[in-house]
């Protein structure tokens, strides 16, 4: 698959919400789409508002007048995507099969000690919740250090 969003659609998820997912195969380290947003400061920041956090008090929250593909890309403990350049660009992490639901580990951005919230992603290696990657185990962080923001390197 190249870098073109058509290629990407959003429907209900098995695991929760609205998902995305791919009408083509994806080759593993192909781009896949890059999170956008509205720059916050982690004080705007409110419950249930879709945001990833890009920096230490900087987020990327959803436009609510015009929500992005990349705000319903579900997590998963197990991601097929992530940020491997370290930029807000995710990219395969394996190869995806056309009609996959693509997810990526929130752990992987998020970085507020004490955060967290269950886990319904059900796979094999699930932590049972999302949760900072600074209260991560040095495992844990060393496991998925290949594909986190830059701010965590």
């Amino acid at each position: 698959m190249s870098d073109n969003i058509s290629d990407l659609y959003e429907k209900p998820s098995g695991i929760h919400g609205l998902g995305v997912f791919t009408r083509r195969k994806i080759n593993q380290g192909s781009f896949v789409i890059e999170c956008q947003g509205i720059l916050r400061d982690q004080s705007e920041i409110t419950e249930g508002m879709r945001a990833l956090q890009i920096g230490p008090t900087s987020y990327l929250a959803e436009d609510p007048n015009n929500p992005r593909l990349d705000d319903y890309i579900n997590h998963s403990c197990s991601p097929n995507v992530g940020f491997t350049d370290g930029s807000t660009k995710l990219y395969a992490l394996r190869e995806i099969d056309a009609g996959e639901e693509l997810f990526w580990d929130y752990c992987t951005s998020i970085n507020e000690p004490n955060w967290q919230v269950p886990c319904y992603c059900n796979a094999k290696t699930c932590r049972g919740k999302i949760q900072s990657f600074c209260d991560l185990s040095n495992t844990e962080q060393n496991r998925i250090r290949g594909y986190i923001l830059d701010y965590l390197r």
